[in-house]
């Protein structure tokens, strides 16, 4: 008698093992679909991120991504008080060197000086998005720019940016003759 009562618990168990567990990863897919389908929904509903340039003529677009932006700013200023927040807005600020965006607000120059500062004070921190922003810093210290479009992308959704999404990186000239008229 003791064995089949043993047996009946050891199966009940079981069953409900494999039934949280069947939750667990029918929750994870749902989440997963979610996120998908919010992602499909804002490429619809943006289409400048797939690399589309919202100006009628390329001489357009390039005066609009070259011109003096304005709120240019030369000297970092982190210290022990810095928040988040600011150092998400400085990491924006510098993307802007590089990145096409219809708008864009303030430029902090993308220098290996200012990249390290931030680096170091990233390294220094305890943010919660401390691991994706020395990421970043780190792909920039490497002089790896390739995706500093999706990096602007994920400053500007952290910050809950509603116009000025980045639709492409600037060419060589574009960012020349961007640091000449904002630096």
């Amino acid at each position: 008698m003791k064995k089949v009562l043993t047996f009946i618990v050891v199966v009940i168990g079981l069953a409900l093992a494999f039934g949280y567990g069947t939750y667990k990863i029918l929750g994870n897919v749902e989440h997963y679909e979610e996120k998908s389908s919010a992602n499909e929904s804002r490429s619809v509903a943006a289409p400048e991120e797939n690399g589309d340039s919202p100006y009628e003529s390329e001489k357009e677009e390039y005066e609009e991504q070259t011109k003096n932006i304005g709120g240019q700013i030369f000297e970092l200023e982190l210290t022990d008080s810095t928040t988040e927040g600011e150092i998400i807005e400085t990491m924006h600020k510098m993307t802007h060197q590089k990145v096409k965006a219809e708008d864009k607000w303030g430029a902090i120059p993308m220098s290996d000086d200012t990249v390290s500062q931030v680096l170091e004070f990233l390294k220094k921190s305890q943010f919660a998005s401390k691991d994706d922003l020395i990421e970043i810093a780190e792909k920039w210290k490497k002089g790896n720019f390739q995706t500093v479009d999706h990096d602007h992308n994920y400053f500007w959704n952290w910050q809950g940016g509603t116009v000025g999404r980045a639709y492409g990186v600037m060419s060589t000239a574009e960012e020349e003759e961007f640091i000449k008229n904002n630096f």
